[in-house]
């Protein structure tokens, strides 16, 4: 299963080190290299599929608005179908978290932050350690806020999301999907928070897109220590029926019959998409 953020031509910086960006000439190799290997399915397909094997789907986490103008024509070039992992709280124009907190490094206020802030664990670079599960991430976000305030956040402004009126409800290709309220760290959360994310983000998502929405969940980040039992439980009794991860893995033919079942995503680096696998394949 492949896992993209951002795909457009503009790379100011270092967007590796942020989103993730690729661009559309290295979107559309990876997409005809694997056709050749894999058939691309709708995610709802692949998920409910007993045997996974040779079957593959593209997945976008977080909405960036350069999906619909850079990656969807390059989707229907090829009949390709994509599913959407949306945080609603951007919805209505508002930021992520972590725009917030790029903030704060783009600006020097890191020692600002942390004079005010009381985070359980401090080892490493900031912007790595505040997305820790051992820092509750809703208590960074309302300290963030509160050292913010209704400053204007310039720098995600190459990388707008798209807005509750800018989905796009009639196209065969497109699906959407619960990547949680705030792409907070689940796991840092307690059980009550958690829930909050993931419920009042599916409602949204209902009112927003109508009833057709995903029953795999993205989670935020991905990782390994980013959920725990409770993101599972929660997931469950939602009846979702896939927790997808971002582990830099390939999907087992015939994954644990677990619900929800874990799906592993696999995020193209450069256009050699075939020699990425083989790597992969070799360190698993």
């Amino acid at each position: 299963m492949l896992l993209y953020h951002s795909v457009s031509p503009n790379t100011p910086g270092k967007p590796e080190n942020t989103i993730h960006n690729t661009t559309p000439d290295c979107f559309e190799k990876n997409l005809r290299d694997i056709g050749k290997h894999f058939k691309f399915v709708n995610l709802e397909e692949l998920s409910s599929s007993a045997d996974k094997s040779g079957l593959a789907s593209v997945t976008f986490d977080d909405g960036y608005k350069n999906i619909f103008l850079n990656a969807l024509p390059i989707l229907e070039k090829y009949r390709i179908p994509g599913t959407l992992f949306l945080n609603p709280v951007t919805f209505n124009g508002q930021y992520n978290w972590r725009d917030k907190v790029r903030h704060v490094i783009k600006n020097n206020l890191e020692d600002t932050f942390l004079k005010t802030s009381a985070l359980n664990f401090r080892e490493g670079k900031f912007y790595r350690y505040s997305k820790s599960c051992l820092n509750n991430s809703h208590k960074i976000d309302t300290q963030l806020n509160k050292l913010i305030g209704n400053k204007t956040i310039d720098v995600y402004k190459d990388y707008p999301y798209l807005t509750i009126h800018e989905l796009i409800l009639d196209n065969p290709l497109i699906n959407y999907g619960n990547h949680s309220l705030d792409h907070y760290v689940l796991s840092s959360l307690d059980e009550s928070q958690q829930t909050h994310q993931i419920i009042e983000a599916q409602n949204r998502l209902k009112e927003a897109i109508g009833s057709n929405i995903s029953k795999c969940f993205s989670a935020p980040f991905g990782g390994t220590s980013d959920i725990n039992n409770a993101t599972l439980s929660i997931l469950r009794k939602a009846d979702y029926k896939s927790v997808l991860m971002s582990r830099q893995k390939l999907q087992p033919g015939r994954p644990e019959s677990e619900r929800p079942q874990v799906l592993e995503r696999f995020m193209p680096r450069s256009k050699n998409i075939i020699d990425e696998i083989f790597s992969a394949l070799n360190t698993t």
